[in-house]
Protein backbone atom coordinates (compact mmCIF):
# COMPACT_ATOMS: atom_id res chain seq x y z
CA UNK A 1 0.00 0.00 0.00
CA UNK A 2 1.09 3.92 -1.20
CA UNK A 3 -0.36 6.63 -0.07
CA UNK A 4 -0.06 9.40 -3.14
CA UNK A 5 -0.22 12.73 -3.70
CA UNK A 6 -3.46 13.34 -6.25
CA UNK A 7 -1.15 16.15 -7.91
CA UNK A 8 0.98 13.58 -8.74
CA UNK A 9 -1.09 11.53 -10.86
CA UNK A 10 -2.68 11.91 -14.59
CA UNK A 11 -6.83 11.53 -14.35
CA UNK A 12 -6.95 8.41 -16.04
CA UNK A 13 -4.93 6.82 -13.47
CA UNK A 14 -8.28 7.83 -11.14
CA UNK A 15 -10.63 6.42 -13.99
CA UNK A 16 -11.06 3.17 -13.05
CA UNK A 17 -11.95 4.04 -9.63
CA UNK A 18 -14.43 6.66 -10.50
CA UNK A 19 -15.90 4.50 -13.18
CA UNK A 20 -16.50 2.09 -10.23
CA UNK A 21 -17.66 5.05 -8.13
CA UNK A 22 -20.76 6.73 -10.27
CA UNK A 23 -22.06 2.56 -10.30
CA UNK A 24 -21.77 2.90 -6.35
CA UNK A 25 -23.70 5.75 -5.57
CA UNK A 26 -26.13 5.06 -8.93
CA UNK A 27 -27.40 1.89 -7.18
CA UNK A 28 -27.12 3.61 -3.61
CA UNK A 29 -28.28 6.66 -3.45
CA UNK A 30 -30.11 6.74 -7.27
CA UNK A 31 -28.11 9.45 -8.28
CA UNK A 32 -26.13 9.44 -11.96
CA UNK A 33 -22.67 9.92 -10.50
CA UNK A 34 -20.94 10.27 -14.13
CA UNK A 35 -20.97 14.05 -15.03
CA UNK A 36 -19.26 14.32 -11.54
CA UNK A 37 -16.70 12.04 -12.06
CA UNK A 38 -15.90 13.93 -15.41
CA UNK A 39 -15.64 17.11 -13.44
CA UNK A 40 -13.12 15.13 -11.14
CA UNK A 41 -11.01 14.05 -13.89
CA UNK A 42 -10.94 17.63 -15.17
CA UNK A 43 -10.16 18.81 -12.02
CA UNK A 44 -6.93 16.49 -11.76
CA UNK A 45 -6.03 17.73 -15.43
CA UNK A 46 -6.26 21.43 -14.21
CA UNK A 47 -4.12 21.24 -11.26
CA UNK A 48 -7.96 22.26 -9.88
CA UNK A 49 -8.30 19.37 -7.34
CA UNK A 50 -6.16 18.27 -3.97
CA UNK A 51 -5.77 15.28 -1.98
CA UNK A 52 -4.41 11.95 -1.71
CA UNK A 53 -5.05 8.59 -3.05
CA UNK A 54 -4.14 4.72 -1.95
CA UNK A 55 -2.16 2.48 -4.55
CA UNK A 56 -2.04 -0.67 -4.59
CA UNK A 57 0.39 -2.73 -6.95
CA UNK A 58 0.32 0.37 -9.46
CA UNK A 59 -3.48 0.53 -9.37
CA UNK A 60 -5.38 3.20 -7.27
CA UNK A 61 -7.95 1.68 -4.81
CA UNK A 62 -9.46 4.56 -2.81
CA UNK A 63 -9.11 7.78 -2.73
CA UNK A 64 -10.26 11.09 -1.24
CA UNK A 65 -10.22 15.24 -2.68
CA UNK A 66 -11.05 18.64 -1.47
CA UNK A 67 -11.40 21.54 -3.79
CA UNK A 68 -10.92 25.59 -2.99
CA UNK A 69 -13.96 27.75 -3.88
CA UNK A 70 -14.57 31.45 -2.13
CA UNK A 71 -12.03 31.10 0.72
CA UNK A 72 -12.56 27.43 1.93
CA UNK A 73 -11.45 23.83 1.23
CA UNK A 74 -14.62 21.53 0.21
CA UNK A 75 -13.61 17.84 0.90
CA UNK A 76 -15.27 15.48 -1.73
CA UNK A 77 -16.11 11.83 -1.87
CA UNK A 78 -13.47 9.66 0.56
CA UNK A 79 -14.00 6.15 -1.99
CA UNK A 80 -12.37 2.76 -1.43
CA UNK A 81 -13.29 0.33 -4.27
CA UNK A 82 -15.51 -2.45 -3.06
CA UNK A 83 -12.62 -4.81 -3.16
CA UNK A 84 -10.54 -2.91 -0.70
CA UNK A 85 -13.50 -2.03 2.11
CA UNK A 86 -13.12 -2.95 5.32
CA UNK A 87 -9.56 -2.99 5.32
CA UNK A 88 -9.06 0.07 7.31
CA UNK A 89 -7.71 2.52 4.22
CA UNK A 90 -10.31 5.33 4.27
CA UNK A 91 -10.39 6.77 7.55
CA UNK A 92 -6.66 7.39 7.69
CA UNK A 93 -6.99 8.58 3.98
CA UNK A 94 -9.20 11.16 5.12
CA UNK A 95 -7.08 12.08 8.21
CA UNK A 96 -4.41 12.81 5.89
CA UNK A 97 -6.59 15.04 3.69
CA UNK A 98 -8.33 16.97 6.45
CA UNK A 99 -5.05 17.90 7.63
CA UNK A 100 -3.70 19.02 4.27
CA UNK A 101 -6.68 21.02 3.94
CA UNK A 102 -6.40 22.30 7.22
CA UNK A 103 -3.31 23.39 7.06
CA UNK A 104 -2.41 24.65 3.67
CA UNK A 105 -2.34 28.74 3.45
CA UNK A 106 -5.52 30.62 2.28
CA UNK A 107 -7.98 28.01 3.67
CA UNK A 108 -9.42 29.49 6.68
CA UNK A 109 -12.29 27.31 6.57
CA UNK A 110 -12.60 23.76 5.98
CA UNK A 111 -16.47 21.92 5.15
CA UNK A 112 -17.33 18.50 3.92
CA UNK A 113 -20.95 16.57 3.67
CA UNK A 114 -20.26 13.07 4.11
CA UNK A 115 -22.98 11.90 2.23
CA UNK A 116 -20.34 10.41 -0.21
CA UNK A 117 -18.65 8.40 1.88
CA UNK A 118 -17.79 4.79 2.46
CA UNK A 119 -16.65 4.46 5.72
CA UNK A 120 -18.55 4.84 8.66
CA UNK A 121 -15.57 6.45 10.33
CA UNK A 122 -16.04 9.83 8.48
CA UNK A 123 -17.70 11.93 10.95
CA UNK A 124 -16.04 10.64 13.72
CA UNK A 125 -13.00 11.59 11.66
CA UNK A 126 -14.18 14.97 11.29
CA UNK A 127 -14.87 15.65 14.81
CA UNK A 128 -11.92 14.28 16.04
CA UNK A 129 -10.11 16.96 14.10
CA UNK A 130 -11.91 20.10 16.02
CA UNK A 131 -14.66 20.42 13.35
CA UNK A 132 -18.31 21.80 14.32
CA UNK A 133 -21.24 19.34 12.44
CA UNK A 134 -24.98 18.13 12.80
CA UNK A 135 -26.61 15.00 11.55
CA UNK A 136 -27.93 14.74 8.12
CA UNK A 137 -30.77 12.18 6.37
CA UNK A 138 -31.00 11.69 2.65
CA UNK A 139 -34.15 10.56 2.11
CA UNK A 140 -36.29 9.26 -0.52
CA UNK A 141 -40.01 8.34 -1.75
CA UNK A 142 -41.87 6.65 -4.57
CA UNK A 143 -43.48 9.52 -6.54
CA UNK A 144 -46.91 8.66 -6.61
CA UNK A 145 -49.41 10.96 -6.97
CA UNK A 146 -50.38 13.37 -3.61
CA UNK A 147 -53.52 15.72 -3.72
CA UNK A 148 -52.10 19.35 -4.00
CA UNK A 149 -53.30 21.64 -1.41
CA UNK A 150 -55.03 25.08 -1.82
CA UNK A 151 -53.10 27.86 -3.19
CA UNK A 152 -54.73 30.20 -1.03
CA UNK A 153 -54.39 33.62 -3.05
CA UNK A 154 -50.64 32.70 -4.25
CA UNK A 155 -49.44 32.64 -7.65
CA UNK A 156 -47.27 29.78 -8.40
CA UNK A 157 -45.17 29.39 -11.80
CA UNK A 158 -41.97 27.93 -12.45
CA UNK A 159 -38.56 29.56 -12.69
CA UNK A 160 -37.06 32.08 -14.93
CA UNK A 161 -33.73 32.93 -15.10
CA UNK A 162 -34.26 37.04 -14.17
CA UNK A 163 -35.94 35.31 -11.00
CA UNK A 164 -32.25 34.80 -9.48
CA UNK A 165 -30.97 37.19 -7.89
CA UNK A 166 -34.90 37.56 -6.13
CA UNK A 167 -34.52 33.61 -5.23
CA UNK A 168 -30.94 33.75 -3.80
CA UNK A 169 -31.91 37.02 -1.57
CA UNK A 170 -34.82 34.84 -0.50
CA UNK A 171 -32.78 31.63 0.42
CA UNK A 172 -30.57 33.65 2.41
CA UNK A 173 -32.99 35.22 4.80
CA UNK A 174 -34.52 31.76 4.65
CA UNK A 175 -31.20 30.91 6.55
CA UNK A 176 -30.27 33.50 8.96
CA UNK A 177 -29.25 31.57 12.26
CA UNK A 178 -29.86 28.16 11.45
CA UNK A 179 -27.85 24.94 11.56
CA UNK A 180 -27.30 24.83 8.14
CA UNK A 181 -26.01 28.72 7.75
CA UNK A 182 -23.53 28.02 10.68
CA UNK A 183 -22.15 24.79 8.66
CA UNK A 184 -22.49 26.04 4.99
CA UNK A 185 -20.60 29.10 3.74
CA UNK A 186 -22.86 29.03 0.99
CA UNK A 187 -25.86 30.74 2.98
CA UNK A 188 -23.93 33.66 4.22
CA UNK A 189 -24.84 36.00 2.34
CA UNK A 190 -27.17 36.94 -0.89
CA UNK A 191 -23.70 37.16 -3.35
CA UNK A 192 -22.75 33.24 -1.48
CA UNK A 193 -26.06 32.14 -1.84
CA UNK A 194 -26.63 33.32 -5.83
CA UNK A 195 -23.20 31.09 -6.53
CA UNK A 196 -24.96 28.62 -4.99
CA UNK A 197 -28.01 29.16 -7.19
CA UNK A 198 -26.15 29.74 -10.46
CA UNK A 199 -24.43 26.45 -10.03
CA UNK A 200 -27.66 24.44 -9.35
CA UNK A 201 -29.71 26.40 -12.21
CA UNK A 202 -27.38 27.69 -14.81
CA UNK A 203 -24.51 25.01 -14.39
CA UNK A 204 -26.42 21.69 -13.39
CA UNK A 205 -24.62 21.43 -9.80
CA UNK A 206 -26.65 18.98 -8.56
CA UNK A 207 -27.84 16.90 -11.34
CA UNK A 208 -29.67 18.61 -14.68
CA UNK A 209 -31.61 21.44 -13.65
CA UNK A 210 -35.51 20.42 -13.74
CA UNK A 211 -37.05 23.99 -14.95
CA UNK A 212 -40.84 22.29 -14.77
CA UNK A 213 -40.59 21.23 -10.92
CA UNK A 214 -38.52 24.50 -10.00
CA UNK A 215 -41.07 26.99 -9.20
CA UNK A 216 -42.02 30.11 -7.54
CA UNK A 217 -44.72 30.82 -5.26
CA UNK A 218 -45.97 34.89 -5.26
CA UNK A 219 -48.74 37.58 -3.49
CA UNK A 220 -49.31 40.84 -3.57
CA UNK A 221 -46.03 41.39 -1.61
CA UNK A 222 -44.10 39.61 -4.10
CA UNK A 223 -41.74 36.42 -3.73
CA UNK A 224 -43.04 34.71 -1.13
CA UNK A 225 -41.19 30.89 -1.57
CA UNK A 226 -39.14 28.72 -4.15
CA UNK A 227 -38.48 24.87 -4.59
CA UNK A 228 -35.41 24.01 -6.39
CA UNK A 229 -35.45 20.76 -8.22
CA UNK A 230 -33.37 18.99 -10.14
CA UNK A 231 -33.16 15.11 -12.18
CA UNK A 232 -30.30 12.90 -10.55
CA UNK A 233 -30.74 10.15 -12.46
CA UNK A 234 -33.05 8.85 -15.71
CA UNK A 235 -35.67 7.73 -12.81
CA UNK A 236 -35.00 9.62 -9.97
CA UNK A 237 -35.71 13.91 -9.27
CA UNK A 238 -34.25 15.57 -6.20
CA UNK A 239 -35.46 18.37 -4.71
CA UNK A 240 -32.36 20.72 -3.78
CA UNK A 241 -33.67 23.86 -2.34
CA UNK A 242 -36.95 24.62 -0.66
CA UNK A 243 -37.46 28.22 0.83
CA UNK A 244 -39.98 30.29 2.30
CA UNK A 245 -39.61 33.78 2.91
CA UNK A 246 -39.94 34.05 7.32
CA UNK A 247 -42.81 36.47 7.32
CA UNK A 248 -45.03 33.89 5.70
CA UNK A 249 -43.72 30.67 7.37
CA UNK A 250 -46.10 28.03 9.03
CA UNK A 251 -49.50 28.84 6.67
CA UNK A 252 -48.57 25.83 4.53
CA UNK A 253 -46.54 27.28 1.91
CA UNK A 254 -43.81 24.89 2.09
CA UNK A 255 -46.20 22.06 1.54
CA UNK A 256 -47.58 23.61 -1.47
CA UNK A 257 -44.25 24.17 -2.99
CA UNK A 258 -43.00 20.64 -2.08
CA UNK A 259 -46.48 18.72 -3.00
CA UNK A 260 -46.33 20.97 -6.91
CA UNK A 261 -42.78 19.95 -7.45
CA UNK A 262 -43.06 16.15 -6.94
CA UNK A 263 -46.04 15.81 -8.74
CA UNK A 264 -44.39 17.95 -11.93
CA UNK A 265 -41.52 15.26 -11.01
CA UNK A 266 -44.07 12.76 -11.34
CA UNK A 267 -46.11 13.96 -14.60
CA UNK A 268 -41.77 13.75 -16.29
CA UNK A 269 -42.21 9.91 -15.69
CA UNK A 270 -39.68 10.25 -12.75
CA UNK A 271 -40.43 6.96 -10.80
CA UNK A 272 -38.38 8.54 -7.15
CA UNK A 273 -37.50 11.43 -5.37
CA UNK A 274 -34.88 12.45 -2.70
CA UNK A 275 -34.11 15.41 -0.87
CA UNK A 276 -31.79 15.74 2.34
CA UNK A 277 -32.47 17.27 5.55
CA UNK A 278 -30.60 18.16 9.06
CA UNK A 279 -32.14 16.10 11.75
CA UNK A 280 -32.50 19.02 14.27
CA UNK A 281 -34.78 21.02 11.82
CA UNK A 282 -37.26 19.32 13.25
CA UNK A 283 -40.78 21.36 11.30
CA UNK A 284 -38.40 20.31 7.87
CA UNK A 285 -37.68 16.70 8.76
CA UNK A 286 -41.99 16.17 9.93
CA UNK A 287 -43.07 17.44 6.65
CA UNK A 288 -41.06 15.30 4.67
CA UNK A 289 -41.95 12.23 6.62
CA UNK A 290 -45.76 13.04 6.70
CA UNK A 291 -45.34 13.37 2.98
CA UNK A 292 -43.90 9.71 2.70
CA UNK A 293 -40.17 10.47 2.70
CA UNK A 294 -38.19 7.97 4.55
CA UNK A 295 -34.71 7.47 4.87
CA UNK A 296 -31.78 5.98 2.75
CA UNK A 297 -28.50 7.04 4.03
CA UNK A 298 -27.47 9.39 7.31
CA UNK A 299 -24.01 11.72 6.64
CA UNK A 300 -23.58 14.80 8.19
CA UNK A 301 -22.88 18.46 7.81
CA UNK A 302 -19.12 19.26 9.17
CA UNK A 303 -17.09 22.82 9.25
CA UNK A 304 -14.00 23.96 10.78
CA UNK A 305 -12.11 27.62 10.84
CA UNK A 306 -9.09 28.63 11.65
CA UNK A 307 -8.75 29.28 15.10
CA UNK A 308 -8.60 31.57 17.08
CA UNK A 309 -12.17 31.83 14.98
CA UNK A 310 -14.55 29.08 15.79
CA UNK A 311 -17.43 27.52 14.69
CA UNK A 312 -21.14 29.01 16.86
CA UNK A 313 -24.15 26.36 16.00
CA UNK A 314 -27.68 27.82 17.49
CA UNK A 315 -29.30 25.29 20.12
Amino acid sequence: MELVPLHDLPSRALRPLLREESQHWGEELFWDWTEVASAVENGLDRRALFGSGVREHGMLVAYCYYMVDAGRAIVGSVYAGEAHRDRGLEAPLLDTVIADAQARVGHERVECQTLFSTTPEADQRFSRAGFAGRRRHYLMRSLGPLPIPSANGLRLRTVRRDDLPGVSELIHRSHVGSVDAALNLTYASPALCRGFVDTLVLRSGCGRFCAEASLLAEDEKGLAGVVLASELSQTNGHICQVSVDPARQSRGLGTLLLVSALEALRRLGLRTSSLSVTVGNGRAYALYTRLGFRLRKEFAAHAWVRPPARIELPA
